[in-house]
C-alpha cells in the first residue's frame, strides 16, 4: 500500500483576510489544533508515514512548528518554494525528487478538513489501476468535474460562465463530481507534467486525461469542509468536534 503523501502548503491563503498575514494557512487553527496537525495526524494513523509538505509563506514558521512539535514515528521532509508559490501542480512537480523514490503518492490539501478513508482511495487506485484517482462527491459548487460511468474524467465546466472543456468521449451519461482536494498519483505523472514552473493542477489533469486513465472515485464521508474563509472556522467547530478531526 502507498505510504508516501504530499501536503499542500504553499498557498499564501489570501481569502482568509488578516488571518494569514502574519502566519502562513497551514498554522491557522481550528479547535486550537493548526490545520497541519490534523492532516499529518489523520495521515499518521490511516497508514502513510512518510510526508513531504512543500511550504512558502512564512515558512520558517512551519519549520519551527515541525521542530517543536515533533512526529518522531513519521519522515517529514519540506519542499520550499522559495521565490513564489508554484500553484498546486507546480508544487508536486517542484517536489519530485521527493516524490519519485516510490510508486505513488497521496497528495492533501493542507486546508481541507473531511473524515475521508483515504485508505479506501488507495486500495481503490491499486484496484483500478489509473494513472491519477481524484476523490469527489456531491457537494454543491460552481465548478465541477466531468466523470462518465466508468468514472473517467472526460471534462469540466463552470457553471456560472457556461465555459465547458470536454478532454475524451464519455461512455453514457456524465455526472457532475466537486473536486474533495485528495488524489492519488502514479510515480509516472511527475515526468509527464508541462515545463512551465507554477501552473494549477486541474488543468493538468485535464489534459492528462487525454490520454491516460484519469478517475473519479466518491468515498464516504460525513464531513467535509473547504477551510479558506474565516466564517468556516466557526462553522467548523460549531459544528464537528476536536475529537472527530483528530
Amino acid at each position: 500500500m502507498i505510504k508516501k503523501a504530499m501536503i499542500l502548503a504553499a498557498g499564501v491563503g489570501s481569502r482568509l483576510g488578516e488571518i494569514t498575514r502574519d502566519k502562513p494557512k497551514a498554522l491557522v487553527e481550528v479547535h486550537g489544533v493548526p490545520l497541519l496537525e490534523i492532516i499529518l495526524q489523520r495521515l499518521f494513523r490511516q497508514g502513510f508515514n512518510d510526508i513531504v509538505i512543500n511550504v512558502h509563506h512564512h515558512a520558517e514558521m512551519i519549520k519551527d512548528y515541525l521542530e517543536k512539535h515533533p512526529h518522531t514515528e513519521m519522515v517529514i521532509r519540506l519542499s520550499e518554494e522559495k521565490d513564489k508559490p508554484l500553484e498546486t501542480g507546480g508544487g508536486i512537480k517542484y517536489a519530485r525528487e521527493l516524490l519519485a523514490d516510490e510508486n505513488g503518492f497521496l497528495v492533501h490539501n493542507v486546508d481541507i478538513l473531511s473524515d475521508i478513508d483515504l485508505k479506501e482511495i488507495v486500495l481503490q487506485h491499486e484496484k483500478t489501476g489509473a494513472f491519477v484517482t481524484l476523490a469527489v462527491s456531491k457537494r454543491s459548487t460552481t465548478r465541477y468535474l466531468l466523470a462518465d460511468e466508468n468514472d473517467f474524467l472526460c471534462g469540466w465546466e463552470n457553471i456560472t460562465t457556461g465555459e465547458r472543456i470536454m478532454t475524451r468521449q464519455p461512455m453514457g451519461d456524465l455526472t457532475r463530481w466537486g473536486y474533495s482536494g485528495v488524489a492519488v498519483m502514479n510515480r509516472k505523472v511527475l515526468y509527464q507534467m508541462p515545463e512551465e514552473k507554477a501552473f494549477s493542477l486541474t488543468p493538468f489533469l485535464l489534459e492528462l486525461s487525454k490520454e491516460q486513465n484519469v478517475k473519479v472515485y466518491a468515498p464516504g464521508m460525513t464531513y467535509w469542509y473547504d477551510v479558506g474563509k474565516p466564517g468556516i472556522i466557526a462553522v467548523v467547530e460549531r459544528e464537528t468536534g476536536k475529537e472527530k478531526l483528530l
